[in-house]
């Protein structure tokens, strides 16, 4: 029953880059900001793209993006968490591929393989495991997965419904300082 037209792409970018000391989605590699590069990752999957922002964000996204490929976290949660949720919130019928703006490494066979596993079917989420961790942040998170198994790897194991991908460090690198 899975098909691309009910995944949509969702990149990350909403978080306070603390380490970093600025937008990690507005860095630029290449004179093209990274969020832009992971969405362009996940268009080349032929998906829909979503930009998770926070409010502080608004401005500098708006003049990269238009509206309506923007969700700006709602709520009181912080962090990832509420980007997904608010992602959720406005398409609670889609399945996510979620991606961080700041795994620039990433490349097309890792989202690939995640999206034919997800086709493949049989679980509520799907992550890639690399050296014992899992990677909650190249993910897919079905319309069926409850929003708590999102919160942590932990609860994603707990979930019970979790297909593990085995992937290479090098692919999953976050890069928080420069």
């Amino acid at each position: 029953m899975s098909t691309t037209s009910k995944l949509l792409g969702v990149v990350l970018c909403g978080g306070e880059s603390r380490r970093m000391g600025r937008d990690k989605g507005l860095l630029q590699t290449a004179g093209r900001p990274w969020a832009l590069r992971m969405g362009d990752k996940l268009a080349q999957q032929r998906l829909p793209v979503i930009y998770s922002i926070n409010k502080t964000q608004i401005a500098a996204y708006s003049a990269l993006l238009p509206p309506d490929s923007l969700v700006i976290d709602e709520g009181e949660r912080e962090g990832p968490l509420a980007g997904l949720l608010s992602v959720h919130h406005r398409f609670p019928a889609a399945h996510l591929l979620v991606v961080a703006c700041d795994m620039q490494d990433l490349d097309a066979p890792a989202i690939g393989n995640l999206i034919a596993a997800w086709r493949a079917g049989g679980a509520d989420s799907y992550a890639y495991e690399v050296e014992g961790f899992l990677q909650p942040f190249c993910a897919i998170y079905t319309s069926f997965s409850h929003p708590g198994t999102i919160a942590s790897p932990s609860a994603l194991l707990r979930s019970g419904s979790l297909h593990k991908l085995q992937g290479e460090a090098a692919a999953f690198r976050n890069y928080n300082t420069l």
